[in-house]
């Protein structure tokens, strides 16, 4: 079986480093605080926040996942959040309906089967009835089910995508009922960096300084050398340290990016040549960049023609694109015009404004502009 795994939320041995991260997210939630984790796609957020609510939940909390990449309205956001608090109720389905329906106005409880068989918490709205105070009561939920002896922790995934529900009116019902609880804490974590980054520190926004700001930063590469030797090894595959080194490094040190690389490499030398080469790097970028060649075509074709020469431009040079060098090595235009084309990828999440630098999301992605562009 291939040790490395990618596309998926890791655990066990598949998850390394993130000690320190893992530590101060344990402390501040169960010390009763907030905290935002933001950083660029692939870093790892998800299995991070995965194992730290794995283990909150051995210490005696109750957790609830909540991802709003999939709510498109108050009414899904309703649904789906009261779903996953139902599940986490102690008792029966059953009870847990009647229990529910005690503390939350304008519906009617009941339940339903999924494909499986399984019984799920579901309801059919009150006619006529005041919606926003049933999203009240559902927000107000947590707190109502929590006690001194049993707190509960909410994680709010992708939470920038909560003005698209409607504007930043629910962003500021949410936080103003939040506020007052006093044995929920709240994880709101996200990929898109500038919007999470603006809404906690910008004092104009409903959540502005309430919660703490967490950086998620690649991992060390010194964590990376060693899980990358000691999983070739097990299969008696050589990696030196230097070649692990140009594998990271050609990757931006992004933990997927790594794994991926890693899998394409094992594929192809479990049943040959057992010492890894640069060569074998760069053969599995190659096959990666094949792999993923159609979905990149796509991406590309669908910018201007003024945008593919900044791209071509932000893949080919490591000195930035404003520079009088690159723009007239590129024949870019004025510093304006290729700064709405950034701000464009960054909305798009192609590119990320992480740091104070301009780096790819994806760095396969680089490497096929370079190819082709």
């Amino acid at each position: 079986m291939n040790p490395f795994k990618y596309g998926k939320i890791v655990s066990g041995d598949y998850f390394y480093n993130r000690k320190d991260e893992l530590k101060r997210i344990k402390a501040t939630l169960s010390g009763g605080n907030n905290i935002v984790l933001y950083a660029p796609r692939r870093y790892g957020k998800s299995s991070l926040v995965n194992k730290a609510l794995d283990e909150l939940q051995k210490e005696g909390f109750t957790t609830v996942y909540l991802d709003f990449m999939s709510i498109y309205s108050r009414e899904v956001f309703i649904k789906n959040y009261s779903n996953g608090i139902a599940q986490k109720e102690q008792h029966s389905i059953e009870k847990t309906i009647k229990f529910i329906s005690k503390f939350i106005r304008g519906i009617v409880p009941s339940i339903t089967f999924n494909e499986f068989g399984k019984p799920e918490f579901s309801f059919s709205w009150i006619e006529g009835y005041n919606k926003d105070e049933t999203l009240e009561d559902i927000i107000n939920l947590p707190e109502k089910l929590a006690d001194k002896n049993k707190k509960w922790i909410i994680a709010f995934d992708e939470f920038q995508e909560i003005t698209k529900l409607n504007g930043e009116s629910f962003e500021k019902i949410l936080r103003s009922i939040i506020q007052h609880h006093k044995n929920v804490s709240y994880l709101f974590f996200g990929s898109r960096t500038h919007l999470l980054i603006d809404m906690f520190s910008n004092k104009n926004r409903a959540f502005y300084n309430s919660a703490l700001l967490m950086n998620l930063k690649v991992i060390d590469e010194v964590d990376s050398i060693l899980y990358l030797t000691q999983k070739f090894s097990k299969d008696s595959i050589s990696l030196s340290e230097v070649v692990a080194l140009y594998l990271i490094n050609r990757v931006n040190s992004i933990p997927y990016y790594i794994q991926f690389v890693a899998a394409e490499i094992w594929q192809e030398v479990i049943n040959k040549k057992r010492i890894i080469n640069k060569e074998h790097v760069n053969m599995a970028i190659n096959n990666i960049i094949e792999l993923k060649s159609d979905y990149y075509w796509e991406l590309t074709s669908r910018q201007t023609n003024y945008r593919k020469k900044v791209l071509h431009a932000l893949s080919s040079s490591d000195k930035g694109v404003y520079s009088k060098e690159i723009t007239q090595k590129f024949n870019l235009g004025a510093n304006s015009t290729t700064q709405k084309a950034v701000a464009s990828f960054i909305e798009d999440g192609i590119i990320e404004q992480f740091n104070n630098k301009l780096e790819f999301s994806d760095p396969i992605f680089k490497e096929f502009l370079r190819k082709n562009l």
